[in-house]
């Protein structure tokens, strides 16, 4: 192996964005929306 290249025991490689497989993308994208939609709602509660 490389020295540039990191792996898990699993094998994924994380030295790139190989291991961001379907799932992941999906999850982050909502987890993200949701966040930005609480704070759109609830932002101006908070910080105003």
């Amino acid at each position: 192996m490389e020295e540039n290249q990191v792996k898990t025991d699993d094998g994924l490689d994380i030295g790139t964005f190989h291991f961001l497989k379907t799932g992941w993308w999906i999850f982050h994208v909502i987890i993200i929306a949701l966040t930005f939609y609480l704070g759109y709602l609830y932002g101006g509660a908070i910080f105003g």
